[in-house]
């Protein structure tokens, strides 16, 4: 039985899928092929029928564009949700993305690569790599995460355990196993990896929690403790990596070779506080949690990036150094 006979529902279904899986600006089929592809699929079709579809579909917010080629008219895909460069992009952050398995990024790039034409699925696959790139162990990663929207949803503290490594590679829980309780704030993907940043009822500030450490999260009873002036971005640009030191902020004073300015804005941004000190340098003063990796950060410029002040900063980062080669001498 022709499927016509239910209705023109179905048919126009048919011809939106078969637009988008199959036309694009560079790929498009004639009103002669359709009524044929139409048929092969029990449609019974001619001119007028894919006329009218077309207009159907296009009032309905589907665009298809036509033009005239020769005696009859092509017919495509107009506006998508994502253009293959943006689609592009998405396949590659995922692929690199170590919070989540090599097969949450496979299963999300087959997802992805739905969104635009069959001829151009091959040129998104063919730029996945993720075999070869470091990923994360934790399944339940994109569970967490859901765990955790939906708490800020409803305004909810969470209640999880967070784990470590130990000397043998095992994982074991911190805390001795108990229970961390805190009140979400933002989901932050920071250096190929994603945190959570939340305010923590034990230490009493704003923390960071990678994602990929957390287990058996769940939304809790006790609502959240909001803060309507916590910013993510600020938060972001003063912790300059996302560990799990949890420092409080101080504001340091570096003493940079003038090479180093470009490093300097990437790092902090342009409205960062910066002045000449002479022909070759300049100082700029930073708000930051002098964690280690502020420090390693500060270490990677070899010398000309200095700490000046404050003076218990500048000594702690010396006393690192220290400790650090002493180790290393004595392995």
């Amino acid at each position: 039985m022709p499927r016509d006979t239910k209705g023109t529902k179905y048919r126009l279904l048919f011809l939106e899928q078969y637009m988008l899986n199959h036309t694009d600006d560079t790929h498009y089929v004639t009103t002669q092929e359709l009524i044929q592809i139409y048929e092969e699929n029990g449609y019974r079709a001619n001119r007028d029928t894919i006329r009218d579809d077309i207009k159907a579909l296009n009032e309905a917010g589907v665009e298809i564009l036509s033009q005239r080629i020769g005696k009859g008219k092509a017919h495509h895909i107009g506006a998508r949700g994502f253009e293959l460069s943006e689609l592009k992009m998405l396949v590659d952050d995922v692929s690199s993305s170590r919070f989540i398995t090599k097969a949450e990024s496979d299963s999300l790039i087959r997802k992805l690569t739905k969104l635009t034409n069959e001829d151009n699925r091959p040129t998104l696959t063919a730029r996945i790599f993720t075999a070869d790139r470091i990923k994360s162990s934790n399944t339940s990663v994109l569970y967490t995460t859901d765990a955790i929207c939906r708490a800020m949803d409803a305004g909810k503290k969470i209640c999880f355990h967070y784990w470590t490594y130990d000397s043998h590679k095992n994982h074991v829980l911190k805390e001795n196993g108990d229970l961390y309780i805190a009140s979400p704030y933002a989901l932050i993907w920071n250096d190929d990896r994603y945190y959570l940043a939340a305010y923590s009822d034990k230490s009493g500030k704003v923390v960071t929690y990678r994602l990929d450490r957390m287990c058996d999260v769940e939304p809790a009873e006790e609502d959240a403790r909001l803060d309507e002036s916590f910013n993510a971005s600020e938060f972001t640009r003063t912790t300059v990596k996302m560990m799990d030191e949890n420092l409080d902020e101080v504001e340091v004073t570096l003493s940079c070779d003038t090479q180093f300015m470009q490093n300097v804005v990437d790092k902090f941004g342009e409205d960062v506080d910066t002045e000449a000190a002479d022909a070759d340098g300049f100082r700029a003063r930073v708000t930051v949690r002098p964690s280690r990796t502020f420090f390693s950060w500060v270490f990677g410029f070899c010398g000309g990036i200095r700490i000046t002040y404050p003076e218990d900063v500048k000594e702690r980062y010396e006393a690192l150094l220290r400790d650090s080669l002493e180790k290393q001498q004595n392995p």
